[in-house]
């Protein structure tokens, strides 16, 4: 869904960029890399898979920077460094599903869409 979201960002800022408007949003890259966990709990696996080790459990608010993305077996996954909570300085990929990441605060207004203008 991440990675989705952010090629759908590239693409229309492309779009806007040629026909000579101006984009306020940016993409994913440009945003801030912050997450946090909305799961009550999440695993912080080794390797992007539901079946890798377990470096760690995040909790529900526990916060994040984000390093990578990967799309394996069925799941987005974010590679992501802990900066709050029990496992605060580990590494280790969490299902896209149990984060809130930046890529979702990232939004491209396009003239046709009267819901994003005042």
């Amino acid at each position: 869904m991440q990675i989705r979201r952010a090629v759908t960002a590239l693409s229309l800022t492309a779009a806007l960029a040629g026909s000579g408007l101006v984009v306020a949003a940016g993409t994913a890259e440009a945003a801030a890399k912050g997450c946090y966990v909305t799961a009550s709990s999440a695993n912080l696996r080794s390797k992007a898979s539901t079946s890798s080790t377990a470096v760690g459990v995040a909790y529900k608010g526990n916060k994040c920077s984000e390093k990578d993305y990967d799309y394996k077996g069925g799941y987005g996954w974010t590679k992501v460094k802990m900066t709050t909570g029990n496992a605060k300085g580990k590494t280790g990929w969490i299902r896209d599903d149990l984060l809130h990441t930046a890529a979702e605060d990232v939004h491209t207004c396009i003239p046709e869409d009267t819901s994003c203008h005042n």
